[in-house]
């Protein structure tokens, strides 16, 4: 645990985590404090990169993404910063991890369905200093967790 993450830092954060339109209000009656306070840690928290940003978590199926892949993408390493800021501009990759082990990185897909992944692999073959990539399609999600345990 970092030291500046207090009791009330980390309720804030759980808080916020399970629901990012809580009102500093509701936060500051659970927690017995002003709302000026949450409000300035709260601040505080995002000044220092804790809080990231606030955002809606959209369910791909409901809007048309309902195909999950991870792509592993071995790379040549003298191109792969370049590959990386290639692949950063696909749409349809929504994480993307440098990683060690026998490929460079790790890809997170979502698509609308078999032909749209075969665009997005066919893209990502054509990168130059791309190799070769390996691809997993999801059959289901046992588990997919957002929130960081605090």
């Amino acid at each position: 645990m970092r030291e500046d993450l207090d009791e009330i830092n980390r309720v804030i954060l759980e808080m916020l985590q399970e629901d990012a339109r809580i009102s500093f209000r509701k936060i500051a009656q659970r927690l017995k404090v002003s709302e000026a306070t949450i409000f300035v840690r709260v601040k505080k928290l995002v000044n220092k990169g804790v809080i990231k940003k606030f955002t809606a978590i959209v369910s791909p199926e409901h809007v048309g993404k309902r195909l999950t892949a991870f792509i592993l993408i071995d790379a040549d390493p003298r191109k792969l910063e370049k590959v990386f800021e290639e692949l950063k501009v696909i749409d349809d990759i929504y994480e993307i991890y440098d990683v060690t082990g026998s490929f460079s990185a790790i890809l997170k897909i979502r698509a609308k369905d078999h032909q749209d992944l075969k665009n997005i692999i066919d893209k990502i073959g054509l990168i130059d200093g791309v190799i070769k990539t390996e691809t997993a399609l999801v059959l289901k999600s046992v588990k997919e967790e957002t929130k960081i345990k605090i």
